[in-house]
């Protein structure tokens, strides 16, 4: 499972280990920082791969098939009313409760936390079920997430459901051979693609089908799918999770073939290293390659440094020290001007969302009406279903279409601030860099880089999935009643939910303007601080490497000497690893576009 990527990260990580040993040589304490952080992000990034479906589709079948162990419970009854997070490591299990605390718990004590039965309602206030287990699909940072179904008796299964959506990376969504998708199946589908980019489609329990019904059903439900999502290209997966199961806990080959699931399992495979492993790789090896430079600069710079005379130095470092003071300014009027830009571009979100609102708020209220106007002739209960569906595909058409057109206006618009403040970082760092080449005749070797606003995860809007969502009382009341007359019921219901539209409507942009603005600014502080770390780090390489160069004339020549020997083989040791990386640059399909030599 993931050999190759295994394999590069691992590669990786050696030379990110030779780049330690030589910045710990040479005492560099930013590298090493640095290096720590990058190894650690290398470590623990994180892809959330969740499996999604109604309830008793198999969910906890299927997850124990690819593990290869019967870790989960599973039961006739909807059973699993927990979030239940399955990461690598050896086999442990933690209960994290709503306040904060962890339990350590065993396999067979997990039923009386992730079960409705041994934990009904969620009475014991558990937030989360974290799960820990040798598996090869969990290596890398790969987390399985056992989600409650959707649909069940159990309300707030479904709720918990919805809740964990906006943190799916990729979504395996679960089908029945036997019956075939459920109108209510797609109706939680369509909520899901709002959420989630990546959906894998299986046919669970296809070992109750004969070969021609099997076909059919997955054929029926590939169309289906298909019409409800005309945009997304629909490929289904037979699988049965039972005969996986079974087959990787006895080792019968045979029947592991008849599962389905090693074709499934080379595809999803695939999907892992290309989307999560190789992406996390490039950004891995540009971040370390960059320090790499930063490195072999300041190894090169003192030794030009170290070869020219006390006075020349001196004169050289008075020259330098004067450019790092004009440049404290220009960072602190770059921080300015930054938040300035960012400022414009939350101003521009809030226009959005008041245009938004003032476009789109008459003209749902208006539809509303005419809906209702034209239903009279149904009873109370039919009139109140028929206005709130009209309500709900009104909000949802809505939000969809502005969702995506303001993602990629403001991610636009923040990629032209990112690169007009790359552009000035950039220049700031050229005037250090050119100065230093000029002083030291030193060739420069620059790798530029560029940040934009971070889309992991999809906005989402809170619609609810029950059918009294728009909680109105007054009308509900008013159907208990058989002495209110029809038509009465229907204009107290018609009159409650005009009202409702508009907290509905402002409720729903403050998530999304929250949603918005926690992105943007938590971008904005990330960008910022690496900008300016750049710079520092630049300003303290060179810093750094005329100190060294001047302490050497004030030892004896022999020291001095050595010193220089040393500043040789260091040097020599950086142009080793630098081969490293441009090997394994190689491998991975690496492009320089961003490396320029001058």
């Amino acid at each position: 499972m993931l050999e190759r990527y295994a394999q590069k990260k691992q590669e990786l990580r050696q030379i990110f280990e030779q780049l330690r040993q030589l910045a710990a040589i040479r005492q560099d304490q930013r590298i090493l920082d640095s290096l720590q952080e990058l190894t650690q992000k290398l470590d623990e990034n994180r892809f959330y791969l969740v499996v999604l479906g109604q309830f008793k589709r198999g969910k906890s079948t299927f997850i124990n098939s690819l593990l290869g162990s019967a870790l989960l419970p599973t039961a006739i009854v909807p059973l699993t009313s927990i979030v239940t997070t399955i990461g690598y490591g050896d086999e442990q299990i933690h209960v994290r409760f709503q306040n904060g605390e962890r339990l350590a718990i065993s396999r067979a004590e997990l039923l009386d936390y992730v079960t409705e039965k041994g934990n009904p309602n969620n009475c014991k206030h558990v937030e989360v079920v974290e799960i820990c287990y040798p598996s090869p699909y969990l290596k890398d940072g790969v987390y399985i997430i056992d989600t409650p179904g959707v649909g069940s008796i159990f309300a707030d299964n479904t709720r918990v459901t919805h809740e964990f959506l906006p943190h799916v990376d990729a979504a395996l969504f679960l089908l029945a051979g036997d019956p075939p998708i459920s109108h209510a199946e797609l109706e939680f589908l369509k909520q899901v693609a709002r959420s989630v980019e990546t959906i894998f489609f299986l046919q669970n329990k296809v070992d109750h089908l004969s070969e021609q019904d099997r076909q059919e059903s997955l054929e029926f439900s590939k169309r289906v799918i298909e019409e409800a999502l005309p945009q997304r290209p629909i490929q289904m997966y037979p699988i049965s999770a039972k005969f996986a199961l079974e087959a990787k806990l006895t080792g019968d080959e045979r029947l592991l073939q008849q599962s389905f699931l090693p074709e499934f399992d080379r595809v999803l495979s695939e999907f892992l290293g290309k989307e999560k492993g190789e992406v996390l790789l490039r950004v891995a090896w540009q971040s370390g390659r960059k320090l790499l430079a930063d490195e072999r600069f300041a190894i090169q710079l003192a030794q030009k440094a170290a070869a020219l005379p006390l006075r020349d130095l001196e004169a050289k470092i008075e020259q330098f020290d004067q450019k790092r003071e004009e440049i404290e300014r220009q960072k602190h009027d770059n921080d300015y001007l930054y938040d300035g830009e960012v400022q414009k571009l939350l101003d521009l979100l809030d226009r959005d969302l008041a245009e938004l609102q003032h476009q789109k708020l008459p003209q749902l209220l208006e539809q509303l009406q005419t809906v209702g106007e034209q239903q009279t002739q149904a009873s109370a209960e039919e009139y109140r279903r028929i206005l709130e569906t009209t309500l709900r595909d009104g909000i949802i058409h809505t939000f969809d279409a502005w969702l995506a057109s303001e993602e990629q206006t403001l991610t636009r618009e923040y990629a032209r601030i990112s690169r007009q403040f790359s552009a000035r970082t950039n220049a700031i760092i050229e005037e250090l860099l050119n100065l230093s080449s000029r002083l030291f005749d030193l060739p420069i070797q620059r790798i530029l880089s560029e940040e934009t606003l971070s889309v992991s995860r999809q906005l989402y809007y809170l619609l609810g999935d029950q059918p009294g969502f728009f909680d109105l009382e007054g009308a509900v009341e008013s159907l208990s009643s058989k002495l209110l007359p029809t038509r009465l019921s229907q204009r107290r219901i018609l009159k409650a939910l005009l009202q409702k539209l508009p907290q509905q409507i402002d409720a729903n942009c403050g998530r999304v303007r929250w949603d918005f603005m926690y992105r943007i600014k938590q971008s904005v502080l990330k960008f910022r601080e690496k900008l300016n770390a750049t710079i520092d780090t630049t300003v303290e390489n060179i810093q750094r490497a005329l100190q060294q160069a001047k302490s050497l004339k004030s030892v004896k020549s022999a020291e001095a000497e050595r010193l220089l020997d040393e500043l040789n083989a260091h040097d020599a040791w950086g142009e080793r690893i630098e081969h490293e990386f441009e090997r394994l640059a190689s491998s991975l399909q690496i492009n320089h576009v961003n490396d320029e030599n001058t």
